[in-house]
């Protein structure tokens, strides 16, 4: 059964391809007149995925936030938010492969991980808790995200150093590393001692968070305390997101005390 939320993730998925494809004539051609017509689409297809998560909590009585689809649907819509609001005066190419990693999430999960929307049941999901934890954690990897695109364009963009790209990349892990350690590890843990009686529990996602806490500290450390620059923390910038990617799914693959959908 077809719901609004699907046929309006889909229309946004477009509408985001649509921006990417601009994007990548501006890039081409360098017409700077294109930035406002990617812009003006990748607005729309903002608001059309703002829609999504709407129909979604009018269906299933529930916020989105329950199960794989709902919160990359939620993360993905905060990329382009966060993006759009703090980084789109950037370099175009930083808007080219943000969009690409928001279509290949939204595309991966619309077919792949798709539920009907439904009540909530289970207890443990109607805690406060939860919500405080998955928004967090999600907005702090939104960061993560970003800080990912700008490491890989400074990394092939050229042999020469970009101050403007290591630094962006700094501002982006610095903004999400605290709203990560607040959701994803503090409200994570008062959630999981409401629901399984226990502050930590070893659990698979736990544990991947954990370690991805640890390599955006290692980085931090590494450029606050020890002063390194350059493509050393444009790794450790990568590789902490790939980590994330890895920690979102992972349930999929160990199981856990996190699979809910």
């Amino acid at each position: 059964m077809n719901y609004p939320d699907i046929v309006l993730t889909a229309i946004a998925t477009a509408l985001y391809f649509a921006g990417l494809v601009v994007v990548g004539l501006e890039i081409a051609f360098r017409k700077e007149g294109l930035g406002r017509v990617w812009q003006a689409i990748v607005a729309c297809g903002l608001g059309v995925e703002a829609g999504a998560l709407i129909a979604r909590t009018s269906a299933s009585g529930e916020v989105p936030l329950t199960d794989l689809f709902e919160y990359n649907l939620v993360f993905t819509w905060a990329i382009v938010l966060v993006f759009f609001m703090l980084f789109r005066n950037r370099l175009p190419r930083l808007a080219s492969l943000t969009l690409l990693v928001v279509v290949v999430f939204l595309l991966g999960t619309s077919f792949l991980y798709y539920t009907d929307p439904k009540g909530v049941s289970m207890p443990a999901l109607r805690s406060y808790w939860l919500y405080i934890h998955v928004s967090l954690a999600a907005l702090g990897e939104t960061f993560f995200a970003i800080g990912f695109v700008s490491s890989i364009i400074y990394l092939v963009k050229s042999a020469k150093p970009d101050d403007v790209l290591d630094h962006l990349t700094y501002r982006a892990i610095s903004l999400g590393f605290p709203l990560f350690t607040a959701g994803a590890l503090a409200a994570g843990a008062m959630w999981a001692k409401k629901a399984w009686g226990a502050y930590w529990s070893w659990d698979p996602k736990e544990v991947l968070s954990l370690v991805v806490w640890l390599v955006y500290a290692a980085y931090l450390h590494a450029r606050l305390v020890r002063g390194l620059r350059g493509k050393v923390l444009a790794v450790i910038s990568i590789v902490g997101f790939l980590l994330t990617i890895f920690t979102i799914f992972g349930t999929l693959i160990f199981g856990g005390l996190h699979s809910y959908s």
